[in-house]
């Protein structure tokens, strides 16, 4: 099964690079504003996500880290989160033809998801996705708060295709001094 993992991982990574070198020669500068997202997140963060219930009660809290770094020519940025030895990846890129954020990330059990969002908010949503359960599954990213060296992000899910949301967890992160 891990090898399996491995293979699907290393298949989305080659997917990712292909798209980035497309939108590479589709023009070699991004929008300021793009650039400028995508260097806020390089380095290395610390978190604490509070994961919510129905009404909104921490229901319980875990920490782990997530280091971010550029991998293809300042335009992709590869993040890597870690959570009590938990390993997910994900790379976030933008897309100059399309004018928006893509955002893929896959987990150990090789959920792999694709969310995307312009330059208007700080917000990345999903195209619904089929659970095990048969339900149609969207989920969305806000982030707020945005400091030199925090931010907060809000993870939502919805199961009307985005018509009511629920607040599922709560992040606080917190950059690494070097």
């Amino acid at each position: 099964m891990a090898f399996y993992r491995t293979i699907f991982i290393c298949i989305i990574t080659i997917i990712c690079q292909s798209l980035a070198v497309q939108a590479q020669s589709v023009n070699k500068e991004i929008p300021e504003e793009a650039k400028k997202r995508l260097d806020h997140i390089i380095g290395r963060w610390s978190f604490k996500t509070d994961n919510l219930g129905r009404n909104g009660e921490v229901r319980r809290t875990v920490e782990g880290t997530e280091e971010a770094k550029y991998i293809i020519d300042g335009r992709v940025v590869e993040l890597t989160t870690v959570v009590n030895g938990a390993v997910s990846k994900g790379w976030i890129f933008y897309n100059m033809a399309e004018q928006k954020f893509y955002l893929t990330s896959v987990d150990g059990s090789g959920s792999l998801w694709i969310l995307s969002g312009g330059l208007d908010a700080y917000v990345i949503t999903s195209q619904p996705k089929k659970q095990a359960n048969g339900r149609e599954l969207t989920i969305r990213f806000t982030h707020s708060n945005i400091q030199e060296d925090s931010f907060e992000a809000l993870y939502e899910t919805s199961i009307d295709g985005g018509k009511s949301w629920w607040q599922r967890s709560k992040q606080y992160l917190t950059r690494e001094k070097e």
